[in-house]
């Protein structure tokens, strides 16, 4: 039965996705063209509103009790989330952690994204969605990185773009190897031990938050912390098999843009204090069994969750009859991917080609101001 529950769980999540994709996302491309900001709202509204469905699966087939714990997660505000990388299908328990802690106002247009590794892009349904949902990918190359980070801070900063975006900066999961390599870097550099977390990378987070700070568009940094008291899923065949945990416990603490510090080293230094408290809080929860500080966040509105259940699990069947049956409606999902599988291989891929689209956008009405009083 629990290998069942696996093959299901993956089943249904992907089909999601990519039914979602075909059906939602590929039709809405026109409104790009007439306004990004009402794009990213849109797109936001629906990524989000798939976020329920991972909540209802892992709530409804395994009976996993996601407990978050601290400072809500506030919509209508720009802010970045700090999270260890325990293991590498995390992903799967971030969905209904921000499920329970992002506050109800406004909640369904406040999205939140992740800093990924730029091949996952690549993925046919989720790598395409997430490019969409416009997730920030990196290329683990510093000089490239940089230039991705000022197009992203520019464009949100611009169009006054507010969402959750998530950052791992360990740069991979807790495991033994990665430890051995975490544990020599703190030798080399007179650092402490830590048994529970890696030593984060700084320059990254640093020079995104200084950015975000300058342009006044960051308001809040999140220390998120993640555990598993019982099992801890360490893998996709891990969770293919039906291992899920029976509980996933996560504890925030928010520090507003008034407290952060404004130059790079101070921010690394914060990074740095953050973990720091990470590995002590950590330490604290393997004593005790739970995180000993904030209140319990928790959405009890199940029936959202059952609507969700049903929607997405439906919506499969339906992008499939339109597929076969409706020209038109083929068409656009054809020539959709057709040109994002072309944004991919030659320009970057699509959130690429967004930011591209509205520095045209905004190079045309600078030309269209400046012609007018010439022409009066």
């Amino acid at each position: 039965m629990a290998l069942f529950k696996g093959w299901l769980y993956f089943y249904l999540w992907y089909s999601s996705i990519f039914a979602g994709y075909v059906l939602l996302f590929c039709p809405l491309f026109p409104v790009l063209l007439i306004s990004n900001k009402l794009y990213r709202y849109i797109s936001d509204v629906l990524f989000t509103y798939w976020q329920f469905y991972p909540t209802a699966l892992t709530q409804f087939l395994f009976g996993c009790n996601i407990q978050v714990t601290g400072d809500v997660i506030r919509t209508g505000e720009m802010s970045l989330l700090l999270m260890n990388h325990r293991t590498r299908t995390d992903w799967n328990f971030i969905w209904p952690v921000v499920y329970h802690c992002v506050e109800e106002k406004g909640k369904l247009a406040h999205s939140t994204k992740f800093i990924l590794k730029d091949p996952i892009k690549h993925i046919p349904g989720p790598g395409w969605v997430m490019q969409l949902a416009c997730f920030v990918y990196i290329k683990r190359c510093w000089q490239l990185d940089k230039l991705i980070f000022d197009k992203y801070v520019n464009y949100v900063s611009r169009i006054r773009y507010n969402h959750s975006l998530l950052i791992f900066p360990e740069g991979t999961d807790l495991t033994e190897q990665t430890k051995k390599s975490s544990d020599r870097y703190a030798e080399k550099n007179n650092l402490p031990l830590y048994d529970y977390v890696l030593h984060p990378k700084t320059t990254g987070f640093a020079y995104l938050a200084h950015q975000l700070l300058a342009e006044n568009s960051l308001d809040a940094v999140y220390d998120c912390t993640l555990a598993y008291p019982d099992v801890i899923p360490k893998n996709e065949k891990f969770l293919l098999e039906g291992n899920f945990p029976k509980e996933v416990k996560v504890h925030l603490v928010r520090y507003p843009k008034s407290i952060l510090p404004t130059s790079e080293e101070d921010l690394k230094e914060f990074l740095e204090k953050r973990w720091l408290d990470k590995e002590k809080t950590l330490k604290e929860f393997k004593a005790t069994g739970n995180f000993l500080h904030g209140k319990i966040l928790k959405c009890d509105k199940i029936w959202e969750l059952h609507i969700a259940f049903i929607f997405w699990t439906i919506l499969p069947f339906i992008s499939i009859y339109f597929f076969f049956t409706v020209a038109w409606f083929r068409n656009i999902a054809l020539v959709h991917t057709l040109f994002l599988l072309t944004l991919n291989f030659f320009f970057e891929g699509f959130q690429n080609f967004e930011i591209n689209l509205q520095n045209f956008k905004d190079n045309v009405s600078v030309k269209v101001r400046n012609v007018i009083p010439n022409n009066q």
